[in-house]
């Protein structure tokens, strides 16, 4: 039988592979695949790894449902110390990024001889450093602005959860999430004004990303989970019945490939991943990836995309090359851990003295 709702380690092991399907769908979701890769299996002149890779779309989704999960919970059990928890999170978020910001665009960027391309715009320098406009050196990093702007607001947007009717805020964010996709894909509105542009263009990100961040919200505010694994947890093929879920969403997402399905087939994903009974070995895995998942999001580009492309793609098949990646990033993160581990403990218990919190 599940937990009545979704723990701690639950929510950890659900953002740990999110950020596996981020690899995936950024190394493979690609039908160009000449010269990168041999794939096994092609339909109709398509590496099967590809429509996997689509699958993983909802890798932001997930990460924000959890987010939104994870908050709200946070912010029911105590709500007078949220804000000051806030502030420790990002000020811990930021230290992390900031390691590997010094180690990825500076002290690689010196090694490779990229220090022009990486340091010669002092303006991009500090907005990327301060997590305003982070695209410059990797392009997975634009959910870090998204991310503090959604931790930001999570105050307000959860009193407004628990005020409102759970059907007016998840219409409410579908109607947002409609027009803040159209601006992020279709450009409705563009300003010759750089702040005003930098500032719709953070709103368009921000708005694709409220939705399944809500969802979270009132999935914690109404115990929807523990709803759906009690009826789950009555059928008697319930692992079979999660795994057609999952394999027909995969083959539906190949006949209708586009990002806009992205938060409806996370969403779905995040309760059959949680109602399957998972064996102990993999629940370790997940867990051990979930510890290392912000190293995983924030490096993994410099690896197949910066400095070393060729050493990524040198297995030649798909499972190797995404195998490989993986732990050249945990390697990575190990070295991150290294600096950040020691700078967080301080930071900790210096923001909480500062704040006058207790342990």
């Amino acid at each position: 039988m599940h937990e009545l709702e979704l723990t701690k380690k639950q929510i950890a092991m659900t953002k740990g592979i999110a950020i596996l399907f981020m690899l995936l769908l950024h190394l493979f979701c690609n039908k160009a695949y000449e010269g990168l890769f041999q794939p096994w299996i092609l339909i109709k002149g398509v590496p099967l790894i590809y429509y996997f890779a689509l699958f993983g779309d909802c890798c932001v989704a997930i990460y924000c449902f959890c987010s939104g999960y994870g908050l709200m919970i946070g912010y029911q059990k105590n709500n007078e110390g949220y804000h000051k928890r806030n502030i420790i999170r990002l000020a811990k978020l930021y230290l992390n990024y900031w390691v590997i910001f010094v180690i990825f665009v500076i002290i690689l960027g010196f090694i490779f001889n990229k220090v022009d391309f990486m340091l010669g715009n002092p303006k991009v320098v500090l907005l990327a450093f301060l997590g305003l406009d982070t695209e410059y050196y990797n392009g997975a990093w634009w959910f870090l602005t998204t991310y503090i702007f959604l931790v930001l607001l999570s105050p307000f947007l959860n009193r407004l959860t628990l005020k409102l009717p759970s059907g007016v805020v998840i219409g409410a964010s579908v109607i947002l999430y409609v027009l803040a996709y159209l601006q992020r894909f279709k450009g409705l509105l563009f300003f010759d004004v750089e702040v005003l542009d930098w500032a719709v263009s953070q709103l368009a990100y921000l708005g694709t990303s409220l939705f399944p961040f809500m969802v979270g919200a009132v999935f914690a505010k109404n115990r929807v989970y523990s709803q759906l694994a009690k009826v789950a947890d009555r059928f008697p093929f319930k692992n079979v019945i999660c795994l057609l879920v999952i394999g027909f969403m995969i083959v539906a997402h190949g006949m209708v490939q586009t990002l806009f399905v992205a938060p409806f087939t996370g969403i779905v994903f995040i309760c059959v991943f949680n109602l399957l009974d998972k064996p102990t070995g993999m629940n370790e895995f997940f867990l051990f990836i979930a510890k290392h998942s912000t190293n995983l999001w924030l490096t993994h580009m410099f690896f197949y995309m910066v400095y070393f492309r060729k050493l990524v793609f040198m297995p030649k098949y798909p499972l190797f090359i995404y195998m490989w990646l993986v732990l050249l990033c945990l390697g990575a993160s190990y070295v991150i851990q290294a600096i950040y581990v020691p700078l967080s403990q301080w930071a900790d218990c210096y923001l909480k003295q500062k704040l006058k919190m207790k342990n």
